[in-house]
């Protein structure tokens, strides 16, 4: 496996990027636009001049320092604003602004300036700042970043009224990602205001968002956990708090439980239950965690000096309308999520993915390199051995991969869309087509192809990726029609790409991947009939 393989993942995913900017505003982006369109030309002359791997080096620090670098500084900012931080977040908005460049980066490091203004107790001054810079000249999209950025501040600092005042002031947050975060950030205000059922009403258009994946899902669990909480629901309050993809064993989330199973306690009137939770959380708070620490003192401040109430928001009928009409929701778009989900492998794909591993180890750490050839040459899919009936090897070459690029890249393949299929069909599904697309993939091609031994687990990811063509497909909503649609280009796009690439590199058993992609399909359309269903995990 040649050099190339190296930077054909960033030339797809640079592309992928650029393509979207040059049909946006494209003087705003004009220096992200230059920062892909170099990273290309690196791209170009790894793969022009392909025996020197100092082309690779420059493409892969490029990427990551234009591409990876101000999306991993923007989530660590993000993640430090939530906890209070602003210090922090203001060091890692800065440093995004620097990598950025062209307006973007100024419009980072002037949200910076201002988080460094709330630091120094200057809240009112940062908000003043925001709100001069969403009237400067922006796409739409950006300006609704910025009124993002002012909502999460005014929710951050708990400023609940000005929170809904500014979310009922702005008529357009300029994408539909960016509306859904506006609406969670709503909710939890509205909640904290005593506005349950205007509360339900947003998280149920979260829920409904084909947009609410990956970190927004985890933030509609913990939103859905506030409302519930402040609407004294402690049944639903302890179901949630029980969901196995959110439980984390972590002092983080411990105080999270502690702080909202106090709040549900005092919505309630208890007032001895409030105190211990309340307590338990400011136990389980830092020190230097001012914003959380001054919210469980107010808290714990209420619980023992005002007068609780008697009735809570969860005894009213309207509130377990909204409930139903909120479950309803997420039912409706379960399939969807599934199959956008970026998570943790499901229990099939990760024991393909430990097998596949074991296997390559084995082979390169225990065996000496004759072994290695000949447990290849054994297992390996070969035309004449196939043909004269060792019909086993069309699996066993699944298990087998030359190198650890080889190994790696199809790895990562598998946990992408093998965890998505898994959890929108069911395990053995999942398994049927990877064996058996893999296995026709590689029949194919043994009788057709000359290789003398091929391979891989590529036929039978191959087979997944035709899986999950299909069910997106499926999906006939019309409130995924534009997404759908997006998805399905993009998907033939990448799986164009791959078959081009292996037509050019003749050590590519393209037939074997065209063959897979094939069977995976055919196989999904006997197999899954259901796409409303989801097996249960």
């Amino acid at each position: 496996m040649s050099q190339r393989f190296f930077v054909y993942p960033i030339l797809f995913l640079a592309l992928t990027q650029l393509i979207p900017l040059l049909g946006g505003e494209r003087r705003w982006y004009v220096a992200q636009i230059c920062q892909l369109l170099v990273t290309l030309l690196a791209c170009c002359g790894a793969i022009y001049f392909s025996k020197d791997s100092v082309w690779v080096s420059i493409a892969w620090a490029l990427f990551a320092a234009f591409v990876i670098a101000p999306a991993v500084l923007t989530s660590l900012a993000a993640g430090k604003e939530v906890s209070g931080y602003w210090r922090g977040a203001a060091m890692f908005r800065q440093l995004a602004g620097r990598v950025a460049w062209g307006r973007t980066g100024r419009l980072y490091r002037r949200y910076a300036a201002a988080l460094r203004l709330v630091a120094r107790g200057q809240t009112e001054e940062a908000l003043l700042a925001l709100d001069q810079l969403a009237t400067q000249p922006m796409p739409l999209m950006i300006c609704g970043v910025v009124r993002i950025w002012k909502l999460s501040l005014l929710v951050a600092l708990r400023q609940w009224g000005p929170a809904v005042a500014f979310y009922e002031s702005a008529h357009d947050w300029g994408t539909l990602g960016q509306a859904t975060q506006a609406r969670l950030f709503a909710a939890r205000a509205l909640a904290e205001t005593g506005q349950i059922e205007r509360a339900q009403r947003s998280l149920q258009f979260v829920a409904l968002s084909p947009r609410t994946l990956g970190a927004r899902q985890t933030q509609l669990w913990a939103t859905r956990v506030c409302v519930a909480a402040l609407a004294g629901d402690a049944t639903s309050v302890e179901s949630l708090l029980r969901q196995r993809e959110y439980v984390r064993r972590s002092r983080r989330f411990a105080r999270f439980a502690a702080y909202w199973r106090g709040r549900c306690a005092l919505a309630r009137g208890d007032r001895e239950t409030a105190m211990q939770g309340l307590t338990r959380a400011l136990g389980l708070t830092q020190m230097k965690n001012h914003l959380w620490r001054d919210a469980i003192a107010q808290q714990l401040t209420r619980a023992q000096t005002e007068e609780l109430p008697t009735q809570w928001a969860a005894q009213d009928p309207s509130y377990a309308h909204g409930q139903a009409l909120l479950q309803r929701a997420e039912k409706d778009t379960v399939v969807w999520r599934a199959l956008m989900y970026m998570g943790r492998p499901e229990p099939v794909t990760l024991a393909l993915l430990v097998i596949l591993t074991v296997v390559y180890l084995v082979g390169d750490v225990f065996l000496s390199s004759d072994l290695q050839d000949k447990f290849q040459l054994w297992a390996g899919n070969s035309s004449a051995t196939v043909q004269h009936g060792e019909w086993w090897r069309v699996f066993t070459a699944l298990f087998l991969h030359a190198n650890w690029l080889h190994l790696t890249m199809n790895g990562a393949g598998l946990w992408i869309f093998g965890t998505a299929v898994e959890k929108t069909m069911g395990r053995w599904r999942l398994l049927m087509v990877f064996l058996l697309a893999g296995a026709l993939g590689n029949l194919a091609s043994a009788f057709v192809a000359h290789y003398d031994v091929a391979i891989g687990a590529s036929g039978g990811i191959f087979g997944v990726i035709g899986a999950f063509a299909v069910a997106v497909w499926r999906l006939r909503s019309p409130m995924y029609h534009s997404l759908r649609r997006r998805l399905l280009v993009v998907l033939a796009l990448m799986v164009a790409t791959d078959f081009t690439i292996g037509g050019l590199e003749p050590h590519v058993d393209n037939l074997a991947h065209v063959g897979g992609f094939v069977a995976g399909i055919l196989i999904t359309l006997v197999l899954y009939r259901r796409p409303e269903r989801v097996a249960a995990q």
